[in-house]
């Protein structure tokens, strides 16, 4: 079964908007957890919640790098599919 390239490239697309976000929350937890922390109040909730962001961004660079070495493997044009048939 070829290698569907467009396919590829829209999940690429949505996971580099995800990585986007994730470093976006994860600034805000980071900002949630110093303000906490500098007024003495506690900071546990923010920081699960950050611990949370980190592995989701951790998941999306994972997905997002294996995406990359599946583009590399995939067929470019309609030559290359009508070689891989």
């Amino acid at each position: 079964m070829p290698i569907d390239r467009e396919k590829i490239l829209k999940q690429l697309a949505t996971t580099l908007n995800q990585i986007a976000e994730s470093a976006a929350d994860i600034a805000r937890h980071q900002a949630a957890i110093a303000v906490l922390n500098g007024s003495g109040r506690d900071a546990s909730l923010a920081q699960k919640m950050l611990a949370y962001a980190e592995h989701m961004q951790a998941i999306n660079v994972a997905e997002q790098q294996w995406l990359e070495r599946m583009l590399a493997n995939a067929p470019h044009g309609a030559a290359d599919r009508a070689n891989a048939e």
